[in-house]
């Protein structure tokens, strides 16, 4: 059932995009870049070149399925749904760093994926 909102806050959005392969629980993403600093002789910062951005990415959910984040594998590529431009990363490859599976004796099957976008790798 969708949620009802209530309120004035326009633009707000409430919960995750569906995922294939799993009930959707949580989805974050980590904008980061690296910097190289140049100083003069005294040690004052007076260039900075900030390059490399990327995106580390962290979901998780129920599994149901066998498809898309259910057959996520460490090093393949992933697609993904919730995949919003964020601190100006929007378009690249998404790579799988890791996949935790859990699973317990009065529960369903979990899964837990990282992966890291990196926008100037389009295939």
């Amino acid at each position: 059932m969708s949620a009802t909102l209530l309120g004035s806050s326009t633009g707000a959005t409430f919960g995750c995009t569906a995922e294939t392969g799993i009930l959707i629980t949580s989805f974050s993403v980590n904008t980061t870049s690296d910097k190289v600093e140049v100083k003069d002789e005294t040690g004052s910062v007076k260039l900075v070149a900030v390059t490399n951005p990327r995106s580390a990415i962290s979901l998780s959910g129920t599994v149901a399925g066998t498809t898309g984040v259910a057959a996520a594998a460490v090093g393949v590529a992933l697609t993904l749904a919730n995949s919003d431009t964020i601190g100006g990363v929007s378009a690249g490859i998404n790579i799988v760093d890791s996949v935790q599976l859990s699973k317990t004796q009065n529960g369903f099957k979990t899964i837990a994926v990282t992966a890291t976008r990196y926008p100037q790798i389009t295939s």
